[in-house]
């Protein structure tokens, strides 16, 4: 046959297998779940390919950019059905969707841990992670292995890459981590599905979700201004939207201006929302401040309670008070209000990144740590926040004899590619720069000293060479910052790794 012929009939060939996988998506998951039988499961692969997706921080700026996030949920429901989930079939995932600014991943652990106890089989999407992204999805409150991890990955993306129609036709970062955590939970069959809201509510990733059962939205503060608005109302508006037709909706106690909005989307949406008072007397954990403990308790209670009544397990004890306190003081969420004692150091560390959240953080501090000790603060802080507004909150409500500002690196040895989702190291290690300056030169600076290293690590080794000194340290300003903190000082996460 003619050379020039037998290329012509293999590009006939291409276009008539494309047009089948674009009429026919089941011929393409077929296909693609068995090239992801032959792909590599390593781990460390699918890592290296997930970080070649972008991140929530290109999102942010394409939304700002191009105001595209009303195309969220239909680009959502276009990848899902891609990889064979249609929204029919989401519909029968029994959903608990939590938002809010500050506690929605304790509120969501606690739920997680009050559901077990009675016996329920649970799935948990979070975010961000801390040390390893499996950590976002949950079973049983135990993030899934890496076996698992890796073979449902390269499932759902062979799935993904065979369809796309150009080589940016693929989900972001954070949108493929929720494709992937339905995919598992359905295939699981959980008994409940506990997602975490990533940024805001209306146009997240996870509000793809069209049928959920209880809905839960946490104290509301100013964060990601530039997606949700600069004020109240409108990151109230942005949150209230995970309200569902006919949902039973829980959120705790917020400013007047926010519960308008949040009682005026209620009555949009067709669903009964409730106000969750500070009714948990017990403290469990010494080291939280009991009315932040109160309040996410509170609200697990009552969502869990009600999720338990709208869907009975058969041979299941009911709803325990008891048994659902026990499983709060079991409950672990790492990286907030986290006390980790270690030589002459007792470090103290909290993801707080929001003007209310920091107020919280810097008196819990001042109350816990001992007075014979030298007070450290290791501080970062990422995207459009305001460092001076929390470096301002840090000094009023607490005396520091040393700042360290770093960027989000626990050693100089990881990978800085993929060590955070949100800043280039380098930007961030500029930025610390510019932390120092204005905390030397701020008026309401009382600190003798102030220091800029590259890592964690060197700050670490830095202080461990002062002999004889005994540290206070606090670590604060960002989550990711906590989670090179615990890279170094914990690695194993307390036994959830």
């Amino acid at each position: 046959m003619n050379f020039f012929l037998r290329v012509v009939m293999l590009d006939i060939f291409s276009i008539w297998v494309r047009r089948c996988y674009n009429q026919f998506p089941q011929l393409a998951t077929t296909v693609g779940d068995k090239a992801a039988a032959t792909m590599s499961t390593n781990y460390k692969d699918a890592i290296d390919t997930l970080n070649k997706l972008q991140s929530n921080a290109e999102y942010i700026k394409r939304a700002k950019i191009k105001n595209n996030q009303e195309h969220n949920m239909q680009e959502m429901a276009k990848f899902l059905n891609r990889t064979g989930i249609s929204l029919e079939q989401l519909d029968n995932l029994p959903v608990i969707h939590i938002a809010g600014t500050k506690g929605k991943g304790t509120t969501s652990s606690y739920c997680e841990s009050i559901l077990n106890s009675h016996g329920y089989k649970t799935g948990f999407y979070s975010s961000p992670h801390l040390l390893e992204v499996r950590e976002r999805i949950r079973l049983n409150g135990v993030p899934i292995s890496q076996v698992k991890f890796a073979s449902n990955f390269w499932k759902v993306y062979t799935r993904l890459d065979k369809q796309k129609s150009a080589p940016y036709d693929m989900p972001l970062y954070f949108r493929f981590l929720t494709i992937l955590a339905l995919h598992i939970f359905i295939a699981e069959k959980v008994d409940a599905a506990i997602l975490e809201v990533g940024i805001g509510g209306e146009y997240d990733c996870t509000n793809v979700v069209r049928k959920t059962l209880v809905a839960g939205i946490t104290p509301l503060d100013i964060d990601h201004t530039a997606l949700l608005g600069n004020t109240l109302e409108s990151i109230a508006w942005n949150k209230g939207g995970i309200m569902k037709p006919r949902a039973e909706v829980f959120t705790s106690v917020q400013p007047n201006a926010a519960m308008k909005v949040l009682n005026e989307r209620s009555h949009e949406r067709q669903c009964n929302i409730h106000v969750v008072k500070d009714l948990y007397m017990d403290q469990t954990n010494s080291s939280i401040p009991l009315h932040v403990q109160q309040t996410n308790a509170s609200l697990a209670l009552s969502i869990s309670e009600c999720f338990m009544k709208i869907r009975p397990r058969n041979n299941q004890q009911p709803f325990s008070l008891k048994v659902a306190k026990d499983a709060i003081k079991s409950a672990k969420w790492p990286g907030r209000y986290q006390i980790i004692q270690r030589s002459n150091f007792v470090f103290f560390l909290d993801g707080a990144h929001t003007t209310g959240s920091m107020e919280v953080c810097s008196k819990w501090f001042s109350s816990n740590a001992q007075d014979n000790r030298i007070r450290v603060l290791i501080f970062n802080v990422t995207g459009d926040r305001s460092s001076n507004n929390l470096m301002k909150i840090l000094l009023n409500n607490c005396q520091f004899d040393m700042a360290i500002f770093i960027p989000n690196v626990g050693d100089d040895s990881d990978n800085l590619d993929t060590v955070d989702q949100i800043q280039p190291v380098q930007r961030q290690l500029e930025r610390c720069f510019k932390h120092k300056n204005t905390w030397d030169c701020a008026d309401y600076a009382k600190c003798n000293e102030s220091k800029v290293f590259s890592s964690f690590s060197k700050a670490l080794k830095y202080l461990e060479s002062q002999e004889g000194k005994r540290f206070n340290v606090l670590v604060t300003g960002s989550i990711h910052l906590i989670g090179a903190a615990l890279s170094v000082l914990d690695p194993t996460l307390d036994g959830l790794l």
